[in-house]
């Protein structure tokens, strides 16, 4: 299998008011509802935690040959031993409306790769648009394990019937280093890539986790 790297150049408030003691205490009693409203808002905020959204490398793309499974490491604290809830992926190129790819998730093992299958149930998708693509993960009881989760994008053989080439998840940079893999679906051997600017360029992969 051969793998290319194509590079592209492309460009409270607060209002007061002075009146009665009954207009007063009505005033109270609406600031109440008004803290007690933004308490609701604060609390779905931190029930709900999405990782890092990498900068765009636009210059930087993968080009496989289907059929192919490409994923990343996702293991940071604050998403351990919490609900899966979607995963959001930045498509380069738009699939056509017919295609339909796999993803796939993993507990992670000692040589830190993809281990034993967590999904029981098949998760298939289509991706609608160019851009960041957002995937519900309705699986209620999937928490992501202490070690971390592995998701990986399956794509299937005719993603392109002229040529083979799957379509395209945009690499971007990330903060930290990032550990992300591929290889064909014949073959059992992950290949592991690092060394992109300090292993900080990675696919375009994102997750939402609620507690």
């Amino acid at each position: 299998m051969k793998i290319k790297i194509i590079y592209f150049v492309i460009g409270l408030s607060l209002l007061l008011v002075e009146n009665s003691p009954a207009q007063e205490k009505s005033n109270i009693d609406s600031a109440k509802s008004i803290i007690l409203e933004e308490v609701k808002i604060t609390s779905k905020k931190i029930a709900e935690i999405e990782t890092e959204k990498p900068s765009r490398k636009k210059h930087y793309s993968f080009l496989t040959k289907a059929p192919t499974q490409i994923g990343m490491i996702f293991n940071e604290g604050q998403i351990v031993n919490k609900r899966l809830n979607s995963i959001i992926i930045y498509f380069e190129k738009k699939y056509t409306q017919i295609y339909t790819f796999q993803i796939l998730l993993f507990s992670i093992g000692i040589d830190t790769l993809p281990s034993k299958q967590l999904n029981k149930r098949e998760l298939a998708f289509s991706a609608n648009h160019e851009g960041w693509n957002k995937f519900p993960i309705q699986i209620n009881d999937l928490i992501i394990p202490k070690e971390g989760i592995a998701v990986v994008v399956n794509f299937f053989d005719k993603s392109n019937m002229a040529t083979g080439e799957t379509d395209r998840i945009a690499m971007g940079k990330y903060s930290s280093k990032k550990h992300f893999f591929l290889r064909p679906t014949s073959q059992n051997n992950w290949m592991i890539f690092n060394s992109f600017q300090e292993g900080r360029i990675g696919p375009m992969i994102r997750l939402l986790v609620e507690e």
